[in-house]
């Protein structure tokens, strides 16, 4: 993806977060990033991104988790670099494209691509039955013969804090 594309697809986020009808109304709506990790596709809520960068130099650090791959700095703040295809039991990537998130804990997950972005009017959401089946998801989006999983910041920070305690 070139420089220009990033650009616009993060103009396209911004803009479409929040859909302006009339001078006054503003109606909030969902919008979902798909990705790749690994060659898998997944999605989470644009409203969790705070930034993608490209081409970062990832300083490994000791005594983590194998699929923390170490921190990047973004205009002098350290975020750790969680590779999600490791995370979730796939193969490590060699990626070097990240979504920062948007949390306290300045995580940013290393992706493979990054695909589309999509209103939630765009996509059929499914919801998990069971969110202790997979703490990692909150459900998943369809649309034309895709399906992605949307991940569950939350449910991956406490893993993060758990292996983090444990290692």
């Amino acid at each position: 993806m070139s420089d220009e594309e990033t650009e616009e697809l993060l103009e396209e986020i911004q803009e479409n977060q929040v859909l302006t009808f009339g001078e006054e109304e503003k109606i909030n709506t969902t919008s979902y990033l798909v990705f790749k990790a690994g060659d898998k596709n997944y999605a989470v809520n644009s409203t969790e991104v705070r930034e993608i960068l490209r081409n970062n130099e990832v300083y490994p650090m000791p005594f983590v988790p194998p699929y923390i791959k170490g921190v990047l700095n973004s205009y002098g703040v350290p975020y750790a670099v969680v590779d999600f295809s490791y995370f979730n039991a796939d193969m490590p990537q060699e990626s070097r494209l990240f979504m920062l998130l948007k949390n306290p804990n300045n995580i940013s997950i290393q992706v493979s691509e990054i695909q589309e972005f999509h209103n939630e009017s765009e996509v059929t959401v499914k919801s998990l039955t069971n969110a202790e089946d997979s703490p990692f998801f909150t459900g998943a989006i369809s649309f034309d013969d895709v399906t992605a999983p949307v991940l569950n910041i939350n449910g991956i920070l406490e893993r993060i804090r758990s292996d983090l305690a444990n290692s």
